[in-house]
């Protein structure tokens, strides 16, 4: 069976974000490290939808909550990523808004945290990537 365009293009934007990710790593501009793991993995997770039998993904950001749709069309992550999936949800946000990190948003990652992001991020898109073959 063929990959869907829509699947490839989701897929295709997540690996963007995670070499973005990478890359500001290695700038150690870690909340744009995060912010971008967060997205690769998000869109990763989308590219999912279609190959589990939807027209498009739900217009929805977080992680886990994609996930738990996920799971109930069939797909499921090995179990050490999926315990540690949630850690990438609030990179949504506080990696963006002043407000929702209580100030910079440049302060409200350090570098453990964001290799831990992109570490998950990578291992997402990895898993997306063999189911969308």
């Amino acid at each position: 069976m063929a990959v869907r365009r829509e699947a490839q293009l989701w897929l295709l934007t997540a690996k963007e974000d995670l070499e973005d990710a990478k890359e500001a790593l290695e700038r150690s501009r870690y909340f744009r490290a995060a912010f971008f793991a967060q997205q690769a993995a998000e869109k990763a997770l989308k590219a999912l939808f279609y190959s589990f039998g939807s027209d498009h993904p739900p217009p929805i950001h977080s992680v886990t909550e994609l996930y738990t749709l996920l799971r109930e069309r069939g797909f499921t992550l090995p179990q050490e990523l999926e315990s540690q999936l949630f850690v990438l949800n609030k990179y949504y946000t506080v990696t963006r808004y002043p407000d929702a990190a209580s100030g910079l948003p440049s302060e409200s990652v350090d570098k453990l945290e964001a290799e831990r992001a992109v570490s998950l991020a990578g291992m997402v898109v990895d898993v997306a990537e063999k189911h969308s073959k």
